[in-house]
């Protein structure tokens, strides 16, 4: 699943908009998993939860012989109290924690649930209170999780900021937000006192989550008010990935991620004990969203460090019916040895957050005979479809539940199958706003639709996401789209990574350079052979090969005019998101 990508896995929700700005939503689901009528989602986006265990757990059991589909109080409240009202809550192991070196501890449901209260007694005593602002700087935790719904439980809005970012760059994003609390982990400091002082210095108070692991087996002092949370606040932002521009931050509601957690879960139509293994960060849209569904869905949910040893050692341990990951990660599973890795339980191999290759794809269905589940969301909109029916390797799969998805012109009109243009969606999961950037906000969200900056198209009903729109290089003044000659070049087997940028030319102002991580190790060992005619000859056997490959497949402008191989141990430069990093590619050298 790609960001582009068609994973690297909300807003201005349909219930908010005026009558007249709201796209078609008739699929959209009320309380207890009717169709709702116009005038009753105006009033629901109005007025806060309010149901009890008999409304929540009860009434579903009526409907469940018509649909599988959850109703917004199932997921309410399986996630703020999913020891009461899951229909089989785990008495161990329902969050599984794989630390550096392998180490695993777990928590059940009962001691999940008793963590979000015990993080919302822990909030409140800091002062945070409804419409503050709660900064979260961890790497994954059962209890960073908690505290994230401890949050919400108090109507505050979580600001998810990825554990591996720049300590100044977490302090301006506090100043920024005004944020009343520094949620972090120890473990991730030196020297914790030294280098949190400045988070002090600047107002902030600073809690370790790590403080919370022992209070899992007291009882709270107060229990969370599941009636009181308002689905229509701002509840949690995300920084989106910055790959060819600079960094927005999505402000989302939590209705908006509740409606987007029952499509996918619907789509997804796994039911019975399930295992759910992932590395991704919970700060990353589809890393947050596959765990909350997989938490809805009362799965056993196995988190991993985001390096592959640990990742490849969990799913040898815990056999998973569902991994959600990024490609290298089912990259780095090729290279485990023979028979070590059993996929036999796997149902659903969620894959994005970059783009999928054919040679990852093609080789990891001959070794484990399975097809990865190439996925399209963004942080603005989170998953919106994937590729559950088997189709085209490369494609993004059909839309999820209501959710519409448009190819459309500069215009606005809507292209046939075919035809490239730019994604389009519209649904009640989009984000409300871009934090104070109301210019960027009404320029992606347009009457109720979201321009998503990515261009793509349908073929078949399916989706394939080819790049970003404003991702070009000018070519003796003709346009190409980096995205349609890297899709080209994805679909050479040969090819493992690649990365499209202009270099400056004299005479045509750019040219395209196309970066190539190569599959074959052999051709890798001869780029790095001490012989320099070795080198030349395959860098030139490579560039004959690659030409003629392009040929048929792109015109004369898009065709690469210059080349750049490495082997399969090297890679592109990556963002935090897992996406490469075009502005670290894309500095200009006159060729």
């Amino acid at each position: 699943m790609t960001e582009v990508s068609t994973v690297q896995f909300p807003f201005v929700t349909a219930e908010l908009m005026s009558p007249a700005a709201r796209p078609n939503t008739a699929g959209t689901f009320g309380f207890h998993g009717l169709p709702m009528s116009r005038n009753m989602k105006e009033e629901s986006a109005q007025s806060t939860l309010n149901v009890s265990k008999t409304d929540a757990v009860g009434t579903p059991e009526v409907t469940a012989e018509v649909s599988n589909r959850l109703s917004q109080d199932e997921v309410i409240n399986r996630l703020f109290a999913p020891d009461q009202f899951l229909p089989q809550p785990r008495n161990e192991k329902a969050i599984v924690l794989v630390t550096e070196g392998g180490v695993e501890r777990g928590v059940t449901h009962l001691e999940v649930e008793t963590l979000i209260a015990h993080g919302a007694d822990q909030l409140r005593k800091r002062g945070v209170k409804a419409d503050d602002n709660v900064v979260f700087y961890c790497d994954n935790s059962p209890e960073l999780t908690a505290t994230v719904l401890s949050c919400w439980s108090l109507n505050s809005m979580a600001a998810l900021i990825d554990y591996r970012a720049e300590r100044p760059a977490v302090l301006a994003i506090c100043k920024k937000l005004n944020a009343k609390l520094l949620v972090t982990a120890k473990r991730l400091y030196k020297d914790f006192a030294l280098e949190t002082k400045y988070f002090a210095e600047a107002g902030l108070e600073v809690l370790d989550v790590a403080d919370l692991a022992d209070s899992k087996d007291t009882a709270p002092k107060t229990q969370v008010d599941i009636k009181a949370i308002d689905l229509d606040r701002p509840a949690f932002t995300i920084l989106t990935s910055g790959t060819t521009g600079n960094p927005k931050t999505s402000v989302h509601t939590l209705r908006s991620l509740v409606v987007n957690i029952i499509d996918l879960a619907e789509a997804a139509n796994q039911h019975g004990s399930i295992t759910a293994l992932t590395p991704l960060p919970l700060s990353h849209v589809f890393g947050l969203t596959v765990f909350l569904i997989a938490q809805v869905l009362g799965a056993k949910t196995v988190l991993t460090q985001l390096e592959p040893v640990g990742f490849i050692k969990a799913v040898h341990r815990h056999k998973p019916d569902w991994i959600a990951a990024l490609p290298q990660f089912y990259g780095a599973m090729l290279s485990a040895p023979n028979g070590f890795i059993k996929l036999d339980n796997a149902k659903l191999l969620l894959c994005g957050g970059a783009p999928l290759t054919v040679s990852l794809a093609d080789k990891f269905q001959e070794t484990f005979g399975k097809q990865l589940n190439n996925g399209y969301g963004s942080t603005e909109c989170k998953l919106v479809a994937f590729n559950r029916d088997g189709g085209a390797t490369l494609s993004a799969g059909t839309p999820v539940g209501d959710i519409k998805i448009e190819i459309v012109n500069e215009q606005g009109e809507v292209l046939p199958e075919g035809e490239i243009g730019e994604v389009r969606i519209a649904g009640p999961m989009l984000m409300e706003k871009y934090l104070d950037n109301e210019d960027e906000t009404r320029k992606a969200i347009r009457s109720g639709w979201y321009y998503t900056g990515d261009i793509g198209r349908f073929e078949g009903g399916h989706l394939f996401v080819v790049g970003r729109k404003d991702d070009v290089v000018v070519v003796g003044g003709v346009v190409v789209r980096s995205g349609i000659v890297e899709e080209a070049l994805r679909n050479n087997p040969q090819v493992k990574d690649v990365a499209v940028t202009a270099v400056g030319n004299r005479r045509l102002g750019q040219i395209v350079k196309a970066s190539i991580v190569l599959v074959d190790d052999k051709v890798g060992e001869k780029l790095m052979s001490t012989k320099r005619e070795v080198r030349l000859e395959t860098e030139r056997e490579l560039q004959r090969a690659f030409k003629a490959f392009c040929k048929d497949r792109l015109t004369r402008f898009q065709r690469p005019m210059k080349w750049e191989f490495l082997g399969p141990h090297d890679d592109l430069p990556k963002t935090l998101a897992g996406k490469t990093d075009k502005k670290k590619l894309s500095a200009a050298k006159s060729a």
